[in-house]
């Protein structure tokens, strides 16, 4: 596979504006300097789009690139994160008064996360519309040892948020119960916010299910730090 290919492919993977930087470490291409001139000329040929924006991996505004219709205005509005925020469902997270999410929203949980991953050398292989809700697996990175690494990812709610968060975090739980059955090579992991009690708890009650699958918890806190569990 050319590095054109490997940009095309991590692209149209990941379906958020990246800078060339963190465009390096999602397509595993050394020098950064390979993805300037490779995007550069992608861009001239019309097969991706390139501008000045803010990276959804980093948060940085630089020169970020994409592909189809991903920041066309018409579209829909796309937060700092390249999520199209355009018809979301009622049922869906309150935007703020600025149009972005809160902290604790699942795909601002995942973002981060993927960022994290990408930055301690995971290949991300996959990473699900949290907004369209596409189903299958929220990501799917490689670790730097060669293993594929699953992530069921979940937000915290805002209405009913006690008894909703037990639904969503048994729905999490039953996600990676199925991927195990599903590969048994796999590791498995669920990408939780940090700070609820709730989910704080309930992780603590499943510590056999843990040890048996096994399962590793990445939790995620409000200025973007992970820590891994």
């Amino acid at each position: 596979m050319t590095h054109k290919d490997r940009i095309l492919n991590a692209l149209s993977r990941i379906a958020v504006p990246l800078c060339d930087d963190c465009l390096a470490k999602v397509a595993d291409i050394s020098p950064r300097q390979t993805v300037y001139q490779n995007c550069t000329a992608l861009a001239k040929a019309g097969l991706i789009e390139r501008g000045q924006g803010e990276c959804a991996l980093c948060g940085k505004v630089k020169k970020v690139s994409w592909t189809g219709n991903l920041m066309d205005p018409s579209a829909g509005f796309h937060d700092a994160a390249g999520v199209k925020r355009g018809g979301v469902s009622s049922s869906d997270h309150k935007m703020k008064s600025d149009g972005t999410f809160p902290w604790f929203w699942e795909g601002n949980v995942q973002a981060k996360l993927v960022t994290y991953l990408a930055g301690c050398g995971y290949s991300i292989r996959s990473v699900a519309d949290t907004i369209s809700r596409t189903r299958g697996k929220d990501i799917v990175a490689l670790t730097p040892e060669g293993r594929e690494l699953w992530v069921s990812v979940k937000g915290f709610p805002e209405n009913s948020p006690n008894t909703q968060a037990r639904h969503w975090f048994a729905q999490a739980v039953f996600d990676v119960i199925l991927y195990r059955s599903e590969n048994r090579t796999v590791e498995l992991a669920l990408a939780l916010p940090y700070g609820f009690p709730t989910y704080e708890r309930l992780t603590s009650r499943i510590s056999w299910l843990r040890a048996a699958l096994p399962l590793k918890i990445f939790w995620v806190d409000e200025s973007g730090n992970v820590r891994e569990a």
